[in-house]
Order: C-alpha cells, then structure tokens, then sequence
C-alpha cells in the first residue's frame, strides 16, 4: 500500500468515526425528545457514514478505475447528508407549533 493509500484510509476512518458519534448523539437526542430534526441529523450524519466506509471500499475494490464516477458518487451523497443536516435546523415540530429556529430569528436572518 503507497502513504497516499494509507492517509485516505486513515483521514477515512477519522471521519467515518467521528460521524459515527455524531449518529449516535443524534439517536440520543431523538429518543429523549422526539423531535424530527434529530431524525434529519441521524440519516444525514448516517449518509456521511456510509459514504465513509463505501467510497473507499468502492475505490479499492475497483482498483480506483473510474475515479469520476466515485468522486460524484461521493460528492452526490454528501451533499444530500449536509442538506438534511442543515434542514434539520428549519424543520417545524408540529408538537410545539414553532420552528427549530424560532421565527422571530428566521424574520431577521430574512431582513439582512
């Protein structure tokens, strides 16, 4: 294996852990609360997770042929993860009639 090799699959796992514990903050937060945005960041932080582990299992498995294809593949599903991550912070509880962000603040986001 080249030290290019090696640092991927090391810079991979970092990430790939670190979403893990987010993933189960998340599954915490969800179960004490309820609420639907911690649902959105346990699929989001979930996709970052799964894109982890499959694009480098996906590369090596294929020897890195087609490396566009993995890199839009990559790019395509972490993009998706970050938009519910952040629309996990827009999203309206029914049970408690107000946004995660209050309206008084996404008012003022909006007037800038």
């Amino acid at each position: 294996m080249e030290l290019i090799e090696g640092l991927y699959l090391m810079t991979t796992t970092v990430l790939a852990g670190a979403s893990a514990t987010l993933v189960a903050f998340a599954v915490a937060a969800y179960r004490s609360s309820g609420r639907t945005a911690m649902a959105h960041l346990m699929v989001g932080f979930g996709l970052v997770v799964l894109v982890a582990v499959g694009t480098p299992a996906a590369a090596f498995g294929t020897g890195f042929d087609n490396a566009e294809a993995l890199l839009l593949i990559n790019t395509g599903l972490l993009a998706a993860s970050m938009a519910l991550v952040a629309g996990s912070l827009a999203v309206y509880e029914p049970g408690t009639r107000e946004f995660v962000i209050p309206e008084s603040e996404l008012s003022r986001l909006r007037d800038r």
